[in-house]
């Protein structure tokens, strides 16, 4: 009986354990604040998309010519919330679109969705073709740059011209998850440990150091909005589900190919200070394509649309310069 009496001891204090998981868990989502969603100027709507809806915003609608279509990177946070620099400035010259991808920001976090690199190229092609209207021109960061290459090159028609911010996908990025992953992504998907887990990889204090020591060259711009922010929108629920995705490796994907097959301008952007990326394979990437030209932002980390705003919009305007050209001739016509 002594034998059987520590087996129930041990259940029991297991239960226990596992039972204040859950309200330590619980706890830290009724307590984080809301989201900012007054940091990007425009009118926000929702995308009806067959997966969920996604959040947008949307400004300068009186600008003729290509929109502009922006694409955040992916992350414990992420959402369109890191082109707040961009948007409003950029919306005096074009029409501007900002969204965050589903299961980020805004958008629905379905639990039941197949997060993977080959839903959110269908859900960049869908948005371009049935909200913001096409050929657009297109800005996008990180993983988010990774997709819009690959919507570039199956669906050339949807994209004029290219920004593209640290895309990954070129070389530590292009496996697809074996059984560990798996295993990986099932431990994340569970409801108290899988969130427990979560809850300390997106805590306030890993955010701040993880942005210090990685996201920006000058800790300045490490703000407490900032962080407030990323935090808030990463304890939203469901947030933890595409960040399960992208953690066990189901978001990676293969983007030399198809960045050797565009046919678009496209300028890279990457921060000097960014350690993510060599310089070499940094070129290597270039020297794939003769459309593309690199632009290094020194002092600059993974945010140069952040840490150098001015520098970066004025990149903007003269990477889609013929935007402004065809707007101005259409504006001339007119009269």
């Amino acid at each position: 009986m002594s034998k059987l009496g520590n087996v129930w001891k041990t259940l029991l204090a297991g239960g226990a354990g596992v039972a204040a998981l859950a309200a330590v868990n619980s706890a830290i989502q009724r307590n984080a604040s809301e989201p900012d969603d007054s940091a990007l100027g425009g009118h926000a709507r929702f995308y009806n998309w067959k997966h969920g809806r996604v959040f947008y915003k949307t400004a300068g609608a009186e600008h003729a010519g290509p929109p502009l279509v922006f694409v955040h990177g992916v992350g414990a946070g992420a959402s369109s919330f890191m082109w707040r620099k961009n948007f409003d400035d950029l919306a005096r010259d074009f029409r501007v679109y900002a969204f965050d991808l589903l299961g980020f920001g805004f958008s629905d976090k379905p639990a039941a969705a197949a997060y993977s690199a080959d839903l959110y190229v269908e859900l960049i092609a869908d948005f371009l073709h049935d909200v913001a209207g096409h050929p657009a021109n297109v800005i996008a960061s990180s993983l988010g740059a990774a997709y819009a290459i690959r919507v570039a090159d199956e669906h050339p028609e949807l994209i004029k011209a290219l920004v593209l911010n640290a895309p990954t996908g070129a070389d530590n990025l292009n496996r697809r998850p074996g059984m560990a992953g798996a295993a990986f992504y099932g431990l994340l998907q569970s409801p108290v440990l899988g969130t427990s887990f979560y809850n300390v990889m997106a805590s306030e204090r890993s955010i701040r150091d993880y942005a210090r020591s990685n996201l920006f060259y000058d800790h300045r711009r490490v703000t407490d909005r900032l962080v407030t922010n990323l935090y808030a929108t990463s304890h939203q629920a469901g947030a933890q589900h595409a960040i399960a995705a992208f953690l066990s490796g189901y978001l990676n994907t293969d983007t030399r190919a198809p960045f050797a097959r565009l046919t678009q301008p496209i300028v890279l952007v990457w921060g000097k200070q960014d350690a993510t990326t060599s310089m070499e394979k940094r070129i290597a990437l270039l020297e794939l394509n003769e459309q593309a030209h690199l632009e290094i932002f020194d002092y600059c980390r993974m945010m140069p649309e952040q840490e150098h705003p001015e520098k970066f919009n004025a990149l903007v305007r003269e990477s889609f310069r013929d935007t402004l050209k065809e707007r101005s001739v259409a504006a001339t016509d007119q009269l």
